[in-house]
This record gives structure tokens, C-alpha cells and sequence, in this order.
């Protein structure tokens, strides 16, 4: 997991695939429309939302296995919950059609949160069991984010 400001993407030695999405996250704005985003067909997309963020903690975790997640908001506030995926107990199978596996928070969550803002960025990994929408620093809200998914295999070029 990376955590850090947009401005600092250049430290990160991730190739040219991370290079195009933290291009396509500055291209952004309040006006950009929600949706699925192509940048380089299954290799690198997008997928802006909006949706309000909440007060309570997510009972469930998502992780995924072929693409990583590179997340940033482009307006509002949010805390993403994150943690390692050793040993949590799976609520939902991994469906590879939406590289998806959802797994349950346990009663000690020893979560990182994360603020999210715009000017910031969380990269999540396979490894990386992650949950958004709760409230931000000024409490629950509205936010538009986007989800770049980067194909592993592309970040190893």
C-alpha cells in the first residue's frame, strides 16, 4: 500500500502504466462524468463515482487479485479502511469476472485509516484488504472519487 500526495508521484519507480493514471487523476475535475473511463483498454481504466460516505466502519473488506487499485477523490472527504488480508475470513468468493473477493472485518480491526482529499492518493495491492466510504474529517458527505485499476502486470514494466 502507498499513501501519499499527488505532487510526490514521481518518486515512485512503477512504470509507465502508474505514469498514465496519475495522468488521467489530474485530468480530472467536479464535472468529470461517473462511469467506467478507458485509458488503455483492460490494462488501465477507470471508474468515477459518487456516493455518500458514512459515519460506521465497513463490515467487509474488498481485495482483488489482477489489477491494482490506484484512489483518489476529486471532490469531498473520505477514510479508507485498509489492513492486511492474512487471515480474514472470506464472506465472498473471488468472482474473477469482477476481480473481486469481499472478506470479514474481525472484531479487533487494527485498520490503517486512510484520509482521502484531492491532492492525495492511496495505491492498494492484491495483498491490501481495503473499504471506503467512511466519513471524512468534516463527517459524512458526498464525494466524487475515482478508481484507477492498473493491471499488475502492467506496473512491472
Amino acid at each position: 500500500m502507498i499513501y501519499d500526495s499527488l505532487s510526490n508521484t514521481s518518486s515512485y519507480p512503477l512504470g509507465p502504466a502508474f505514469r498514465k493514471a496519475v495522468e488521467f487523476l489530474r485530468s480530472l475535475n467536479a464535472g468529470t462524468p461517473t462511469g467506467r473511463h478507458e485509458i488503455d483498454g483492460d490494462k488501465l481504466y477507470a471508474n468515477v463515482m459518487e456516493y455518500e460516505t458514512q459515519e460506521a466502519a465497513p463490515v467487509q473488506y474488498e481485495v482483488h487479485r489482477k489489477y491494482a487499485d490506484l484512489q483518489a477523490l476529486i471532490t469531498g472527504s473520505e477514510t479508507l479502511f485498509a489492513r492486511s488480508a492474512d487471515g480474514l475470513a472470506v464472506e465472498s468468493p473471488y468472482n474473477a469476472e469482477k476481480d473481486c473477493a469481499f472478506l470479514a472485518a474481525p472484531a479487533n480491526r487494527g485498520d490503517v485509516k486512510l484520509l482521502l482529499e484531492p491532492g492525495n492518493f492511496a495505491l492498494l495491492f492484491p495483498q491490501d484488504a481495503h473499504m471506503g466510504k467512511g466519513a471524512g474529517i468534516r463527517g459524512a458527505g458526498k464525494l466524487k472519487k475515482a478508481v484507477v485499476k492498473i493491471a499488475l502486470d502492467a506496473l512491472k514494466q
